[in-house]
């Protein structure tokens, strides 16, 4: 008792100690029982547990006391105070505190463990996405008018990196305005002195003829930076010798000025432009539908009419969608108009003859549910006459209406070419589309209409969460537009797509990282068939040189058909070609996209049309057949939509035949020497598969095919296998000495779809199990049992019934004779 008395001193007096050095200042705290002894230790911190029944004995507590403290002494006899000050410490701990202390201490140290460790966060798609390079602070556009024969083009070339330095497959290419005139419009650095020359190319071979220009070479003295300066040349001709002063004294004006101010480098080129797409589009495959023919709509809308939900029909074809195996549907114009959806009354409302926005609303969470991006026609070029301010400006006149600056508005209608007559009473003339009167073109020079389409564009991203726009007529829009509008809707959806349709011109004016993503491909969709109907792959191949001249940096929308032009089914004069357009839509670079209906074969031209307001289009805007019922589509139906389905899976599960896969001038080869030019070989590569596509649009068989040439370095090698994707049964090619496939023969009319694979590492096998009997029998791996296991089936009985063979749609024969062509009258 004595020694816990002095223990309980020590320790009292150590408290008191350790508060005198947290908070020395501090009063002492008065004893709430000053007859109680100082320091006395708790019952819980001692071991007696208190209790909460009143009815518990004192004494009882008070002998368990005793017990306690008689332990106490025992165990401190011999030890020093100090020790029995450790020892009585360590009984008056409340273990559970003591645990949750030390828990909550391993806590704090495992987090600041992780937080130090915490890997850096994964890049989003768009910060991988590289800055493009500076652009040079002065802009110049060059003039020339020059005749030039049938596949040829003009390029200013001149001693500056950014003009190719005097090689003619690196300089600048022109670009067609009309006539004999051409023009371009470069970047180049300030202050600077360049020579330049025109030079007309034949083709667009490398190595392919050249026609310099005569006389002396151009020179041009760039101001200040973000300066624009404007260039317009005179042909010259005949070589003026290099004696003539006029020749000699540009290269020496040039050579005086680079000794004081050397040529400036640039990594910016103005021959490469790069454009990236958000990441779901890179390798999307679209679906047009053209609403108002799509879903059997009239073709008038007199504004009376109540609503009607046509859009809901589209509910039925999301199987077939899936089936399919499309990425993105591209709704041509759904917009409140009053004909065809291309003269626009109202941009914030859906055409009352397909529904309203709460339903379209609806469609669109559903079709992201089944990974289906939307995508709107945008027609921001021009309104409909019903359109608010179109009305506003006929009632008031131009001189009244405060929209008159939303459209681009004259006094007399001969005096402007092409614009059209408003017959109201305060006459006025406006600019028409193409001279179209109920297509009055837009002013978008003016603020209030600029903030107009904005708002539109980011009502339909924000409100009802559609992924991009197609914009109609994208190409007669000023390029610093699209700068303006690609900011609005960075703004709202950094993953908004911008498509703009482009049919003339230079696609890298519009197309760009600071404009639209991507444009519609008309130059290689009229090569595509056209090739076909003229038996000539050298126009295809011409065509796929120029595109990759220009537009290598860019992934471009591809299609064989649309609500504008002839349906790919009639636009083919041999059937049997069907499947050489496909292949190139589907398997070749760029962004496929499908018209609907052409899956099955449908057919349509605009001599067959009949609506007046349509122009004949309406032939190629019919009603979508019924998808479930093979039985009203057109007599090819079940074959084409076979091989379509075949060819977009083959596109989703070998990347090579994506854009993925390179396509290199140098892999693409017509097999002939002379016409005519009927057969083509195309070879793709990525890092894990070759793919190779062989093309015969002759009538003829071709036996034996010329060799098939692997580049170097390809990863097929000799004594591999490359397999016929598209045989009926399966037929494989060996790679040859000097990696050459020899793939014949080929079969009239036909296509060969080959893949090699590089073969995967085998996986590790399986650890052998002994039996639990401990011994197994010699050859015969031991195989644990699994008392869960499903009980092996009964042995087949031999004598049994055998199930009747399932039925099949039958497979896509592409050499089988077609059947007779599609008669939508019939």
């Amino acid at each position: 008792a004595r020694l816990a008395a002095n223990a309980s001193r020590v320790t009292a007096g150590a408290r008191s100690t350790r508060a005198r050095a947290v908070a020395p200042r501090r009063a002492s705290r008065p004893t709430p029982f000053p007859d109680a002894p100082r320091g006395p230790v708790p019952l819980r911190a001692i071991g007696v547990e208190a209790s909460d029944d009143a009815s518990a004995d004192p004494e009882d507590i008070k002998a368990a006391l005793a017990a306690k403290q008689d332990a106490v002494a025992k165990a401190a006899e011999g030890t020093s105070l100090a020790d029995t000050a450790k020892l009585l410490e360590a009984l008056t701990k409340d273990p559970e505190a003591e645990a949750k202390k030390k828990a909550a201490e391993e806590a704090k140290a495992k987090a600041e463990e992780e937080e130090e460790e915490e890997p850096e966060p994964e890049l989003t798609y768009w910060e991988k996405v590289p800055p493009p390079a500076p652009r040079p602070p002065v802009t110049v556009t060059f003039h020339i008018e020059q005749e030039t024969n049938f596949g040829d083009h003009l390029c200013i070339v001149g001693g500056h990196d950014l003009l190719g330095n005097w090689v003619p497959a690196k300089g600048i290419e022109m670009d067609w305005v009309e006539g004999i005139k051409w023009k371009v419009t470069v970047a180049l650095p300030a202050h600077s002195l360049i020579q330049y020359k025109y030079v007309i190319r034949s083709g667009w071979a490398d190595d392919g003829d050249s026609k310099w220009q005569g006389g002396p070479d151009g020179l041009i003295a760039t101001g200040a930076a973000h300066s624009t300066q404007v260039i317009r040349d005179i042909w010259q001709h005949g070589d003026w010798g290099a004696g003539n002063p006029n020749v000699a004294a540009i290269p020496a004006a040039v050579a005086a000025h680079e000794k004081v101010k050397p040529p400036e480098e640039w990594e910016y080129s103005n021959k490469e432009n790069v454009s990236v797409l958000p990441e779901w589009a890179n390798d999307a495959v679209f679906y047009q539908i053209f609403p108002l023919g799509y879903f059997g709509a009239p073709t008038v809308n007199d504004q009376t009419a109540k609503m009607v939900p046509r859009l809901k029909q589209i509910r039925d074809h999301y199987k077939h969608f899936q089936e399919l195996g499309i990425d993105a549907v591209y709704f041509s114009p759904l917009f409140e108009s009053g004909t065809h959806g291309y003269d626009t009354f109202d941009y914030f409302e859906i055409d009352r003859r397909l529904g309203d926005v709460k339903l379209f609303k609806q469609i669109v969470k559903e079709l992201h549910e089944i990974g289906i991006k939307v995508v709107l026609d945008g027609v921001f070029n021009h309104t409909g006459k019903g359109h608010f301010a179109f009305k506003d400006l006929q009632k008031n006149g131009a001189s009244d209406s405060e929209f008159a600056n939303w459209y681009h508005v004259g006094v007399r209608r001969w005096d402007y070419e092409g614009w059209c007559d408003a017959k109201t009473g305060s006459s006025f003339s406006y600019d028409c589309w193409e001279g179209h009167p109920v297509l009055p073109r837009l002013n978008l020079d003016e603020p209030a209409v600029r903030n107009h389409i904005f708002d539109i564009a980011k009502f339909w991203l924000e409100e009802v969460g559609i992924d991009g726009w197609r914009l109609d007529v994208a190409h007669e829009i000023e390029p610093d537009f699209w700068r303006e509008f690609r900011r609005v809707c960075d703004s709202v959806d950094k993953d908004c797509l911008l498509v703009g349709e482009m049919i003339h011109g230079n696609y890298n004016d519009w197309v760009g990282h600071d404009r639209l993503h991507s444009g519609t491909n008309y130059q290689m969709s009229h090569a595509t068939w056209h090739s076909l109907n003229e038996h000539n792959y050298e126009y295809f191949y011409n065509a796929l040189r120029r595109e990759n001249n220009l537009f290598a940096g860019l992934k471009l929308v591809n299609f064989l058909g649309n609500h504008d032009v002839k349906r790919i089914a009639s636009n083919l004069d041999n059937p049997a070609h069907y499947t050489h357009a496909m292949v190139v839509l589907i398997l070749m670079k760029g962004i496929p996209c499908l018209y609907y209906g052409d899956e099955f074969g449908m057919e349509g031209t605009p001599e067959d049309g009949t609506d007046e307001h349509s122009g004949g289009d309406d032939a190629m805007r019919r009603p979508m057949p019924d998808t479930s019922k093979p039985g009203t589509w057109p007599a090819v139906g079940v074959s084409r939509l076979a091989l379509n389905k075949k060819l977009l899976k083959i596109r989703k599960e070998h990347p090579v035949f994506s854009n993925a896969g390179s396509q290199d001038m140098d892999n693409i080869k017509l097999v002939a020497q002379e016409w005519p030019f009927e057969q083509i070989t195309v070879v793709r590569e990525t890092e894990d598969e070759v793919g190779v596509l062989v093309f015969n649009c002759a009538d003829h068989e071709v036996n034996p095919w010329p060799e098939v040439q692997l580049p170097a370095g390809c990863i097929a090698k000799k004594g591999d296998k490359f397999v016929d994707l598209l045989a009926h049964t399966p037929e494989t090619f060996l790679v040859n000495d000097g990696g050459k496939i020899y793939a014949g023969p080929c079969g009239p009319n036909s296509v060969k779809v080959l893949l090699y694979q590089k073969p995967k590492p085998k996986p590790p096998a399986p650890k052998r199990q002994m039996a639990s009997t401990g011994f197994s029998i010699p050859g015969a791996a031991a195989a644990a049992t699994d008392p869960y296991a499903t009980p092996p089936a009964p042995p087949a009985d031999p004598y049994a019934t055998p199930p009747p063979a399932p039925t099949a749609t039958p497979a896509y024969d592409p050499y089988a004779t077609p059947p007779p062509a599609y008669d939508p009258y019939a």
